[in-house]
């Protein structure tokens, strides 16, 4: 029904718009000529808010990436450049090569880096003669980041830093290093996504080199460009409509610039009218993917349900031949019973979660017992499904700040889901200790994760490509992710060499 609505509406509102812009175009043909100036301002205004726009998103980027640094990499610990950000560079940030700790004086006192060796030697060539000199280190500010965007030879270099107070009372600065070729083919790529109704986008340098997209040279009257003005800012975002050759030919004679104005408002219309069909479609997949969640929640409570039904109505009727059988059923019924309740505390955690809501209570405790928890609840489910669960874990594993009932949850979601996706193989679940942190990985041997894949696997009502008849909430590792974040910890997911998948997160251990 919804649909059918949304197509309806859609019928209705191209066409509505398409005669809306005739008419409109009409009164604008009889008084354009005289205002041909003002059209071309006009275009500028509206491209010049379109640079606005690239220039805040690709800088966001940055930002984001350099956040992310910022968080993992302990000053206090210089180890955290190996042991935290180095393993997760790949994933999270990806535009990153290395990241550095310098004292005030620019020496160099801990780096790591996701290049090969030629690669760090010519970065650390540049760095100690070039681009520490120009490093404004004179004023350490732990709430400003810098940035340092400067050619050396033939190489672009853009470094963010930030100065940090260490526990000895030095200020060391944590200076990452992005890799300018990989914003250059990824990300713009991505983010300037050229539509055929979009405007074309382009970067270039101090000498008006090319760096990404096309030459728009020829279409200099309607090009604008701003700086990025914290950044890269040796570098020039430009913008030009794609029908930018049209206008240029026909501003030469008013006549001719009297056609574009309307053309252009047309544009405008339709873009807008795309804009809102977008936001009313994304609203609608959000309406049946809630739908859709609560018929699988459905199903799910269904089997449960008629196991504890059957088994409870031949206890009620003595049709049970031994005390043995008895006690077999009742455990039955307890397992299934435990079953719902973690299918209902996962529905009432994932409301708590859409509405912000949600508490926590860390306790010092050992992460072991959320596990046993975790495995004895599972363990119906897994015998049903004929799974085998392999637990490798040390014996003196540290204390950590947890709660044991959320993270019992979130430990029955991996285990959930590695069975939903395992194809009846045997699942691992392993505990490891890591400097500060404790890992928790659960493997599976099913299909692994498509790439395009590994980003979303823990947003809300997502399930993977190869869920197939597979039911689902699409909840279950939203709220793992969740749990681990509340902890302090970070939720992963990554193929497993060999086939398979690995999903899991890590809590850091309690301090003391």
């Amino acid at each position: 029904m919804e649909g059918r609505s949304f197509r309806a509406a859609y019928w209705v509102l191209v066409p509505a718009i398409i005669v809306a812009a005739a008419i409109l175009g009409y009164y604008t043909f009889r008084s354009s000529r005289d205002h041909t100036e003002l059209g071309e301002q006009t275009i500028a205004q509206s491209l010049l808010s379109v640079a606005q726009q690239g220039v805040e998103e690709v800088e966001r980027y940055i930002r984001a990436a350099d956040n992310t640094v910022f968080r993992m990499v302990d000053p206090n610990d210089s180890s955290s450049l190996d042991t935290v950000w180095l393993p997760a560079a790949k994933t999270q940030t990806p535009s990153v090569r290395s990241v550095l700790l310098i004292d005030l004086e620019g020496a160099i006192t801990q780096w790591a880096s996701t290049d090969e060796r030629k690669e760090r030697r010519a970065f650390l060539r540049a760095f100690r003669q070039d681009l520490v000199e120009s490093l404004d280190l004179s004023a350490p500010d732990s709430d400003v980041v810098r940035h340092l965007h400067q050619r050396v030879e033939d190489e672009s270099y853009l470094l963010s830093y930030r100065a940090h107070s260490t526990l000895a009372g030095a200020v060391t600065y944590i200076v990452v290093h992005h890799d300018t070729d990989y914003l250059v083919n990824e990300v713009f790529p991505v983010m300037f996504a050229s539509e055929e109704t979009a405007p074309q986008y382009n970067i270039i340098d101090d000498g008006n080199e090319v760096l990404f997209g096309p030459d728009l040279s020829s279409v200099n009257v309607y090009t604008v460009g701003l700086r990025f003005p914290q950044t890269l800012y040796g570098w020039r975002l430009q913008v030009a409509p794609r029908q930018a050759q049209l206008l240029q030919e026909q501003g030469r004679s008013r006549l001719r610039g009297a056609v574009a104005l309307p053309l252009l408002s047309f544009a405008i219309i339709l873009l807008s009218a795309i804009f809102f069909l977008y936001a009313a479609e994304k609203e609608r997949r959000l309406s049946e993917l809630k739908s859709e969640l609560m018929a699988n929640v459905s199903h799910e409570l269904k089997t449960p349900l008629s196991v504890v039904r059957m088994f409870s109505d031949m206890l009620r009727t003595g049709r049970v031949p031994s005390e043995e059988r008895r006690l077999e059923y009742l455990d039955i019924i307890c397992r299934e019973s435990e079953r719902l309740t973690s299918l209902i505390d996962n529905v009432l955690d994932f409301s708590a979660l859409d509405s912000g809501q949600g508490t926590y209570r860390l306790k010092r405790g050992n992460l072991g017992e959320a596990v046993g928890r975790a495995l004895d609840a599972f363990r119906y489910r897994s015998e049903q499904e004929g799974v085998e669960i392999h637990l490798e874990a040390p014996d003196d594993l540290p204390p950590v700040l947890i709660d044991q009932e959320a993270m019992a949850l979130a430990i029955i979601n991996l285990l959930d889901n590695a069975v939903k996706y395992g194809g009846q193989s045997a699942v691992e679940l392993e505990l490891s200790t890591r400097r500060s942190v404790i890992d928790l990985a659960v493997r599976d041997r099913g299909p692994g994760i498509p790439p395009e894949s590994l980003r979303l696997v823990f947003d809300r009502f997502y399930r993977g490509p190869h869920s197939g008849p597979t039911r689902g909430s699409g909840i279950g590792l939203s709220l793992v992710k969740h749990i681990a974040q509340a902890h302090g910890g970070r939720a992963w997911a990554k193929n497993a060499p060999g086939g398979g998948a690995i999903v899991g997160f890590w809590i850091p251990i309690a301090p003391g």
